[in-house]
């Protein structure tokens, strides 16, 4: 089996919240595994509660590499869990009730709830360091004498599987009652803690998730939970409101988490707001200047997908419709995106195929803004992110997509106004999928649009090339809809065979920059397999490779093409 790196995963969270039949724990050699009417919801909602990469399955799996993504749960998640009809079923789902009482009562705080996760993962490392698992956490303090070559040799070497973690969202920083009314002040502190540690290394965090956090306000998010996932979970707090950009509280995280002497985190700007992340991208700026080590940290984005739009275009052409209104007495705004058809397949019902343009996702500029700090994507496999919508009828669309809230100040400065952060102007025929090949389609026009958007913005120099920052970010685990096919990560492995078979679709017939090509071609206008073999090895697997050996050495640079 040839070996992976995902980007985004979540090792052994389910084993966390979830409890089995009797009311024990789930042992690491099972995988969480709903039965009865649990099995029947969870087939409903697309899979989320059944484990997708337990330690049994990534052991069974092509998983090499990767980074295993840690957080504790939102409260907006504990609130109220599989409402429907106004019927409590959540008591079906094999969820531990403490866990998820101790956050919704305040009985707890987020910093207890992630070192508690911290240390499941450390005292369960020596069993999962020996057969069948062989898994090791990644340290940088004790890679720091090899070489990159010695680093790699060693990555890939033998049956041992190498993940380093991430934290996912500040909110895991808040060390005061959960919805107490107690502000947390000094969050940057408890990750300089998380920094100092010795028995535990982390790559990025993530500013924000999928929540808003009023104890500890960081800075804008964006809506991640369509109308679907709110039946599982619901919660006001999933809808943005309030806030515009970093607040000063999330600058000094950001500021600990980057200029950390020893130890810096990158930022993972997946669940920002857009005006967030142009925020940070300018505030990322402003350090580099104070402290010139900063401008080596690339930027990146663990598990995403892109809107196929501009900035620019998205903005000043209006192609979106809002509403503003009140909730409860506090004013809210909508935006309803134009959906945009950004390929097709043979299927008569679904034959068209169209991406998420909600704010979540990347528009155009940010790519290359990635590109250029020679940072790193990873794509989910999450079909609502890639955006896939109705499984019956998904290419029978309005003209606009579902609404996404957006924070008032936000809505008012980018979307009435079209003023950016700091600024008041603009920013920078073939074979058809088969119906359940479909999701592989919009993942592979998901990665020729972003190659396409580099070659056209961006100077490359030789041996480089927008391919070199793309990889797999699957978020499996993380309460997703996997697109078909890859239910969990042991079906990771017929990925070459798709990407395979429909880049070359997705270059031919994706309506964006089609003067660029993302492949390589030959006289006779075939593919040239050479390229295509090469640039998928690297979506699979040696651009993380590269990334890892950069992260083990403290983001000093490393040779482009490292030995493989």
């Amino acid at each position: 089996m040839e070996n992976l790196f995902d980007f985004h995963f979540h090792l052994l969270f389910k084993h966390l919240i979830t409890v089995t039949k009797n009311g024990g724990k789930f042992k690491l050699s099972e995988n969480v595994k709903t039965t009865g009417l649990a099995q029947f919801l969870n087939d409903i909602f697309g899979g989320p509660f059944d484990s997708q990469s337990s330690p049994l399955q990534v052991s069974q799996s092509s998983l090499r590499l990767g980074v295993i993504a840690l957080l504790s749960v939102e409260h907006a998640f504990a609130n109220r869990v599989l409402h429907v009809f106004g019927a409590d079923l959540s008591g079906v789902l094999p969820l531990d009730k403490e866990v998820f009482n101790r956050t919704r009562n305040g009985e707890t705080t987020y910093y207890q709830e992630f070192k508690k996760q911290i240390a499941f993962h450390l005292t369960t490392a020596a069993e999962l360091n020996k057969p069948p698992y062989q898994i090791e956490y990644l340290n940088r303090t004790t890679w720091a004498t090899l070489s990159p070559d010695e680093v790699t040799a060693k990555l890939t070497a033998g049956d041992k599987r190498y993940f380093s973690f991430s934290i996912e969202g500040g909110h895991n920083l808040s060390d005061v009652p959960i919805r107490k009314t107690i502000p947390s002040r000094f969050p940057e502190l408890k990750l300089k803690e998380l920094q100092d540690r010795s028995d535990v290394d982390f790559i990025s965090i993530n500013l924000c998730h999928l929540s808003h956090i009023p104890e500890q306000p960081l800075g804008g998010f964006a809506q991640g939970l369509n109308k679907t996932s709110q039946l599982a979970f619901a919660s006001e707090d999933f809808m943005p409101k309030t806030g515009l950009g970093l607040t000063e509280l999330g600058k000094k995280v950001i500021k600990q988490a980057l200029t950390h002497p020893t130890k810096p985190l990158l930022i993972d700007v997946k669940h920002m707001s857009v005006y967030t992340r142009l925020h940070y991208y300018r505030y990322r700026e402003q350090l580099a200047i104070i402290d010139p080590e900063v401008e080596r940290l690339p930027i990146m984005t663990s598990h995403t997908g892109f809107t196929f739009y501009t900035l620019d275009d998205y903005l000043q052409n209006k192609r979106f419709q809002s509403t503003t209104g009140s909730e409860g007495g506090q004013p809210i705004s909508k935006v309803a995106p134009e959906n945009r058809r950004i390929g097709r397949t043979n299927d008569l019902i679904n034959k068209g195929l169209f991406g998420n343009p909600w704010t979540i996702n990347l528009f155009d500029e940010e790519i290359v803004e990635i590109m250029l700090s020679n940072g790193m994507m990873g794509i989910s496999l999450d079909q609502r992110i890639l955006g896939a919508s109705n499984p019956a009828v998904d290419s029978r669309r309005d003209r606009f997509f579902e609404e996404e809230y957006m924070a008032r100040p936000e809505w008012e400065k980018m979307f009435r106004d079209g003023k950016l952060p700091g600024a008041t102007e603009s920013l920078f025929g073939g074979i058809a999928p088969s119906k359940q090949e479909r999701h592989s389609m919009l993942l592979c026009l998901h990665l020729v649009h972003a190659v396409r958007v580099g070659y056209s913005a961006l100077n490359w120099i030789e041996n480089t090339s927008p391919w070199d920052h793309l990889c797999v970010g699957s978020d499996f685990d993380g309460l997703i809809n996997p697109i078909n096919g890859f239910d969990d990560v042991l079906q990771l492995s017929k990925l070459r065979g798709q990407l395979l078979k429909y880049l070359p679709q997705a270059d031919k017939f994706l309506p964006f920059n089609p003067d660029q090509k993302a492949l390589r071609y030959k006289n006779d206008g075939s593919v040239d397999a050479a390229f295509l073999n090469d640039v998928i090895d690297k979506f699979l697997f040696k651009n993380g490779l590269r990334f890892t050996v950069r992260f083990l050495h403290n983001w000093q640079p490393v040779p482009v093409e490292v030995p493989f």
